[in-house]
């Protein structure tokens, strides 16, 4: 009876954990990116279109924790409002605050003095 109670634990913090990663995980298509500003709504953002200079391009979350941006691989780590992306083929780690996360739009946000912040929409898969 003891093994099963802290099975059940185990399973219910692994299951509550894996949901919280859970929200970034997806593609997520490139809107805009604004610089010198943190957003964190998306009330006016919501009908844009990708007119940006910067051009299109997909951010993809995996669920193994593992990310796509557009040609560069790399992993990632989700905590709370914080998301950790460590490319592949670069020593260090950014760090970036999530402004705003639902199922369909996402803002991330420098930690920089100079604030920037970044929207996406999800592509329904």
């Amino acid at each position: 009876m003891k093994f099963f109670k802290l099975s059940l634990i185990v399973i219910t913090i692994l299951f509550l954990s894996s949901c919280r990663s859970k929200n970034v995980v997806g593609s997520w298509e490139f809107i805009e990116v604004y610089k010198g500003v943190v957003i964190n709504t998306i009330d006016t953002l919501k009908a844009k279109d990708n007119n940006s200079q910067k051009g299109i391009g997909t951010l993809v979350f995996n669920d193994n924790q593992t990310f796509t941006s557009m040609d560069l691989k790399g992993g990632y780590q989700k905590r709370d409002n914080l998301l950790k992306l460590k490319y592949t083929a670069d020593k260090d780690t950014v760090v970036m605050n999530i402004s705003y996360l639902d199922k369909k739009y996402l803002l991330l946000s420098s930690r920089s003095e100079k604030p920037t912040t970044w929207f996406y929409r999800k592509i329904k898969n």
